[in-house]
């Protein structure tokens, strides 16, 4: 009979710092996920671009997009806080984005203005997304 060598099998533990998803790549994939549980939301998918999220709410299709900030970084700290400007925000943010966040506990706060939304983490730090009709 001829002889069979085992065939061992080391797993690692994935190591983060190696990961392919970027810190903005797994926060498109919380809010994405936070998005598809409201009842008003639908198609949510990634845009192709990082961390883009397309999504179809009141009838049509949105994108909402990152942003980057002053400092050219998406993510910002406490400090970076950008006041919010006066003016009405755009329906499906304030309607369907903004309380769906609110009703996570990942987010802080969720500050429409306009076609852009300012979100702020349970860390601290805070994004900006603009929304804008999907092509």
């Amino acid at each position: 009979m001829p002889q069979v060598t085992p065939i061992v099998l080391r797993l690692t533990p994935i190591d983060r710092a190696k990961s392919p998803l970027t810190a903005v790549d797994e926060e498109a994939v919380r809010l994405a996920d936070v998005l598809e549980d409201h009842p008003g939301v639908s198609g949510v998918t990634d845009s192709g671009v990082q961390g883009d999220i397309v999504f179809t709410a009141a009838g049509r299709s949105w994108v909402l997009d990152f942003q980057d900030g002053p400092n050219g970084e998406v993510f910002q700290d406490p400090a970076d806080a950008p006041a919010p400007a006066d003016g009405p925000a755009a329906d499906v943010l304030r309607d369907v984005v903004v309380p769906t966040l609110l009703a996570h506990s990942a987010y802080r706060a969720a500050i429409a203005d306009g076609d852009t939304i300012t979100v702020r983490l349970d860390t601290g730090r805070h994004y900006t997304l603009a929304l804008g009709p999907a092509a």
